[in-house]
């Protein structure tokens, strides 16, 4: 992972307030610590499946993805 991308904020990634707000509270707060979770993860945390498709594509146009 680029050096300069995993410790940016989650906050650049164009998903929903309401997703942002549910990483921040379970201490995910730069790419590098979302690129570490996987789905089921993010289920687990109430992030909808519509968020984390949005998410998905957010980190892919950064060449980045989640945990298989």
């Amino acid at each position: 992972m680029d050096e300069k991308l995993k410790n940016q904020s989650i906050d650049r990634l164009d998903i929903s307030n309401n997703a942002i707000n549910s990483l921040k509270t379970n201490n995910i707060n730069t790419l590098e610590m979302l690129c570490k979770s996987s789905k089921t993860n993010l289920k687990s945390i109430n992030i909808t499946q519509n968020e984390i498709k949005k998410i998905e594509i957010e980190l892919q146009l950064l060449g980045l993805s989640l945990k298989s």
